[in-house]
């Protein structure tokens, strides 16, 4: 096992504490959410805030909020894998097409730009890939879709180097529309940011016509019925310094036994920050189609993964793809 790497975060000692805190342990139940954490850490509420500011100002932290689940808004999503040397004129074309998430450059033989877009119509998804490949690139296309997510929770030790989901990581597959519960769609998306302010719901409230108590108890039911998720900190890794992100494509000894590969992942692979179950477009294109995500701040910590990967009596073979730019840094996603 690789020796772990604490990270520096600019600020008080503390604070690399508060964003442990605001990852893993972030206080769902508590109108007063950075209070609560303020109070277990004994500093005030308006030091932590301050402090938060400065490391979003620094797009060090990029968040504190919810995940949103798409399926509550009834959108198929795929990876869209493509060889192009015009990875800008690609990226914005599906951009224009779809909803565009991440655009990532990286180092596979074949596909060299993995874009993960959104529709609800799945036969556009497939038409966008392929007007991708033609207009920027040489003809070649993949689109790999998420038939299962098994986890999704991109968070980060700080204490190790090395990318850990949370707590939360769990997600509906199928998850009623906020407007089912009487919620818009603004409000819920309008919920993957939380102000920075001691009262952030009353904040999100007032701009929907909602009090404090509404909003709070909305957030409530829709985590609970699975159309929020994985809630906390959102931190920019790369800048923290995790410039180790690969993709793990993974194929099993039989095709039969891919969703028993996803769960044994999530079982035995913590550091996985998400885990989906795919198939492909061409059918039969891509084997290897239990997907993950790994990040740490250095190479070497790779083993911490592959030691796991070498025990698995599901997996046939694996590829590790490493993330090489990544096209549209900063976005919320």
């Amino acid at each position: 096992m690789q020796t772990m790497a604490q990270v520096k975060i600019p600020g008080p000692d503390w604070l690399l504490d508060a964003l442990m805190e605001l990852q893993y342990r972030f206080p769902i139940d508590a109108v007063e959410p950075y209070q609560a954490v303020a109070e277990r850490l004994g500093v005030t509420e308006e030091q932590l805030l301050e402090e938060l500011k400065k490391l979003k100002a620094m797009k060090l932290l990029k968040r504190v909020g919810f995940y949103v689940n798409y399926r509550a808004e009834r959108k198929k999503a795929a990876l869209i894998a493509l060889r192009t040397d015009e990875p800008e004129a690609a990226t914005r074309l599906l951009a224009s097409l779809l909803e565009v998430t991440h655009s990532y450059i990286r180092d596979h033989p074949v596909y060299n730009l993995w874009v993960v877009g959104k529709h609800q119509n799945p036969e556009i998804i497939v038409e966008a890939a392929r007007e991708a490949a033609e207009k920027h690139g040489d003809g070649r296309w993949l689109v790999l879709w998420g038939v299962m997510t098994h986890r999704l929770s991109v968070k980060f030790d700080l204490r190790r180097g090395i990318s850990l989901a949370g707590p939360y990581s769990t997600i509906n597959p199928n998850p009623p529309r906020p407007e089912e519960l009487g919620y818009s769609r603004e409000f819920a998306r309008s919920l993957r940011v939380l102000p920075l302010e001691p009262h952030p719901y009353r904040v999100i409230g007032e701009r929907h016509g909602m009090s404090e108590d509404e909003a709070f108890n909305a957030v409530q039911e829709m985590f609970r019925r699975g159309i929020l998720g994985d809630p906390g900190a959102a931190l920019d890794g790369h800048k923290l310094g995790f410039t180790f992100n690969a993709m793990y494509t993974l194929a099993p000894v039989e095709m039969s036994r891919l969703r028993e590969l996803c769960r044994w992942v999530v079982e035995n692979v913590p550091e996985a920050t998400h885990i989906v179950e795919r198939d492909a477009t061409p059918k039969g294109a891509w084997r290897h189609l239990c997907y993950f995500m790994f990040h740490a701040v250095s190479p070497s910590l790779k083993s911490v993964v592959e030691e796991r990967l070498e025990r698995c009596p599901l997996l046939e073979s694996y590829l590790v793809i490493r993330s090489l730019r990544d096209m549209l840094p900063g976005v919320i996603r």
